[in-house]
């Protein structure tokens, strides 16, 4: 996506006058762009560390050759990456802050249109009492469910931006010594640990 679309898109979702759908749009629409420039990114870095690989046959020989490529795939693109996050996190503490807003001006329905989320788990969703922006997006992790249908790990804009979030707030309050394993679980099948969220 071009930058000056990237720009109009952020203006739209600032704008006071622009309406909570509108603004949600733009916001998911960015932080699509965002993900799938992270997913280059991460992509680049496996490719070099899978060139790593395949030279490591071959040590001691090309021992240089590997250390080099595992230099180069931890430096690719660090920076645009490490902004690219912060971002994603950005806007995920802005949803969660505006979670409940977002739920009751949209509804449930209209909510569940706008991302995109399957019929058949929208029924079993609609049976909870409380269910909103947050168990949708974020613990159920619905946001185009019926595009990852069977995966075990949840995925989509919206809930990458709260994810990315969530792990900064937990480093700016100090990590919890098992707290990879925790991201891992709550990025899993399941999202139990989605419950209590710091917000």
């Amino acid at each position: 996506m071009k930058a000056e679309h990237l720009h109009l898109l952020a203006d739209i979702s600032s704008r006071p006058t622009a309406t909570a759908r509108t603004r949600l749009i733009a916001i998911r629409r960015l932080c699509r762009a965002f993900t799938q420039e992270l997913e280059a990114i991460d992509a680049e870095r496996r490719a070099l560390r899978r060139q790593a690989g395949r030279l490591r046959v071959f040590l001691p020989f090309t021992g240089l050759a590997v250390s080099d490529l595992e230099r180069q795939a931890s430096a690719c693109r660090r920076d645009a990456r490490h902004d690219l996050r912060r971002a994603l996190a950005s806007f995920g503490r802005r949803l969660m802050r505006e979670r409940q807003g977002i739920s009751e001006t949209l509804g449930f329905d209209d909510l569940c249109d706008l991302l995109n989320v399957n019929p058949v788990h929208r029924g079993a969703l609609c049976r909870r009492t409380g269910a909103g922006f947050a168990e949708i997006v974020f613990i159920e992790g619905l946001e185009d469910s019926a595009e990852h249908q069977g995966r075990d790990w949840k995925d989509g804009p919206l809930f990458n931006a709260c994810y990315y979030a969530m792990i900064g707030l937990l480093r700016e309050r100090g990590l919890p010594p098992d707290f990879g394993r925790c991201c891992t679980k709550l990025r899993g099948a399941g999202g139990e640990a989605g419950r209590a969220l710091p917000y």
